[in-house]
């Protein structure tokens, strides 16, 4: 299965990913995007043509991936802006249009304003961003999307004023053509339509209750900067150091640790073997439960046909998630442009499904499953299903309060297609290559009689476990997680994407040996019921992850409203769930893998 794993990931490499962003020739005509308003305050966005007090664009067909979903689940409804932005071309003052308002415009404006909404639009791909100093931080900080307008002295003002500080490269192969590396919008709110202030008492323009006419202006200026040395580096606010430190040494410790426990336990179990049964009673410090429970170990868990398609899927996720991390890693896609991280989930979930039918289907086999045609529709269906009731649950909401949030006609189709013909088709053929493979062999064989249980301590109760196994991963993950949510619900991007991947891999590595550490004490206290224990102790970390969000939600974010908390929720609530079947797959093989390993040296009759 190595090279069919190889084989998935080259294939998906071609169908993902090109080059970054486009070249562009002087006075070549650059598309503006008008995407979308959206608040930090009410997580609810708007499509920007839908607003009545702003410019309507003569473009009135929305510019649709060939996804849809992937905007969708955004908010974006992109159409082309009336703005003509040239390359090299600068622009002192140009007008967009003479928006006349009325009363309704004008209290519909005041409310998004007094929401804090922000406005986003794109540049050949490149968000626009505003930029700002701090006190705390002396470099420039980037925010995706610039105020529709401020509030000054209890006073609402619209900016409708916006100079654009296009930032590129010279391509250095071709000094004539240029890239897109950066798109900063600068808003100002100036009456009258005038492009600049004359003075500092310039007046601004004001949004009252009343009709009114609003000039909206910009102006078009470029800067050029040497290439980057990573494509989205100017979007990152430069974190803290001695906070990363500190948490690579909180990994190293717990890393090394654990490393030295699974020694242990792999030393302990296969240094020495024992002639016979009797003579493992004969030698009591070496009669430890784990051996007397070798006949039934490996006997079949009670709902093993639901557990066999949530592996299969785990298995399919934890390798799209660490495709993303790989993505992630070489710049292929980055938190500053979400719509490509949501196409590469989609896409490379779609072409994984084989992976998913063909594990699922083996581990149905070990179960001793007798359909395996009903096997692989499960597996097919059962998480699918799930995300996309979580998507109707989203669009439900985002129609209550006319946001864009709802998933299009269009969008519908796309995933509905994907899903029966292209998803479940997969799935079937990995099953059904996954039931030609032969049955894997255990290395002891079961009893018809299963075993009795002993008694269990309070420290030896599965909730114990579950709630250790759970919280060690998340101490690794704790630093990035801040900052990841930080990053999505303020739109300031501050992590360190070279210390997110490599904490995400020393997770994996620390959630499998966390579960082969507790799987193994529960095999020492006699209790062979492991298999969805495993499962859901590589799944528990996620638990944390989502108390975590929310209590950042409550404490941290500047969320408010009802409808946007519970979108806020069900994204939550679905991310961790799918991060959780990845991680429990995780857990579950590393913890397979090592019960085979132990009990290949146990060879008493």
């Amino acid at each position: 299965m190595a090279s069919d794993v190889f084989a998935v990931l080259i294939i998906c490499s071609l169908l993902l990913f090109g080059a970054h962003g486009a070249t562009f020739e002087k006075d070549a005509l650059i598309p503006l995007m008008n995407a979308k308003v959206f608040s930090h305050r009410t997580q609810l966005t708007h499509a920007y043509g839908s607003l009545p007090f702003l410019c309507p664009s003569q473009h009135h067909s929305v510019e649709h991936s060939w996804l849809a979903i992937d905007q969708d689940l955004l908010g974006d409804r992109p159409v082309k802006s009336d703005i003509q932005i040239r390359a090299l071309e600068n622009v002192d003052c140009a007008t967009v249009c003479s928006k006349a308002w009325t009363v309704s415009d004008a209290m519909e404006a005041k409310a998004l304003i007094e929401d804090d909404y922000q406005v986003e639009w794109w540049l050949d791909n490149v968000p626009c961003v505003t930029a700002s100093y701090t006190n705390e931080i002396s470099t420039r900080v980037y925010r995706t999307g610039f105020p529709l307008g401020r509030i000054v002295n209890g006073q609402i003002y619209i900016n409708n004023h916006v100079t654009l500080n296009v930032v590129y490269s010279r391509e250095e192969h071709d000094p004539n053509k240029i890239r897109l590396v950066g798109f900063e919008v600068y808003p100002e709110s100036i009456q009258n339509g005038e492009c600049q202030r004359k003075t500092m008492d310039t007046l601004m323009q004001h949004v009252t209750e009343r009709r009114t006419t609003v000039r909206f202006t910009y102006a078009v200026k470029w800067k050029e900067v040497p290439p980057p040395e990573r494509p989205w580096s100017m979007f990152v606010m430069a974190p803290n150091p001695d906070t990363y430190l500190a948490s690579s040494i909180n990994m190293a410790i717990m890393l090394v640790l654990l490393s030295l426990v699974v020694l242990v336990i792999l030393f302990k179990t296969t240094r020495k073997e024992p002639a016979s049964f009797d003579e493992l009673h004969d030698e009591l410090d070496e009669v430890i439960g784990w051996r007397l429970v070798h006949r039934d170990v490996f006997r079949r868990p009670m709902y093993g046909g639901l557990l066999a398609p949530l592996l299969g899927t785990g298995v399919q996720l934890l390798l799209v998630f660490s495709y993303l991390m790989l993505a992630i890693s070489k710049d292929w896609v980055h938190l500053a442009n979400p719509a490509s991280i949501i196409r590469l989930l989609i896409k490379s979930f779609v072409y994984t499904s084989v992976i998913a039918g063909y594990w699922s289907a083996r581990i149905y086999k070990v179960f001793r499953g007798r359909s395996w045609f009903f096997n692989a529709c499960l597996t097919g269906v059962l998480v699918p299903g799930v995300i996309l009731g979580c998507l109707l649950g989203q669009t439900m909401v985002a129609w209550c309060v006319d946001s864009s949030l709802a998933v299009s006609f269009r969008g519908w189709t796309v995933v509905m297609f994907l899903w029966w013909l292209v998803v479940v088709p997969l799935t079937l053929i990995g099953g059904w290559l996954g039931e030609r493979q032969g049955v894997i062999e255990h290395p002891v064989r079961t009893t018809q009689m299963p075993r009795l249980i002993p008694r269990k301590r309070w420290y030896q109760e599965y909730h114990i476990s579950l709630l250790l196994g759970g919280v060690i991963p998340f101490t690794v993950m704790f630093v990035d997680l801040h900052d990841l949510y930080k990053s999505i619900l303020e739109k300031e991007i501050s992590i360190m994407m070279s210390h997110l991947v490599t904490s995400s891999a020393v997770m994996a590595l620390v959630i499998a040996q966390v579960t082969v550490i507790l799987v193994f004490f529960q095999l020492c206290n006699e209790d062979y019921h492991w298999w969805w224990m495993s499962f859901l102790l590589g799944g528990s970390s996620s638990v944390y992850i989502f108390l975590y969000g929310l209590i950042y939600y409550m404490t941290k974010s500047e969320v408010s409203g009802f409808y946007g908390g519970l979108i806020y929720l069900i994204r939550l609530a679905l991310g961790c769930s799918l991060l959780c079947l990845a991680t429990g797959a995780l857990g579950f093989f590393s913890a397979y893998g090592m019960a085979r390993r132990i009990y290949s040296a146990v060879k008493v009759d």
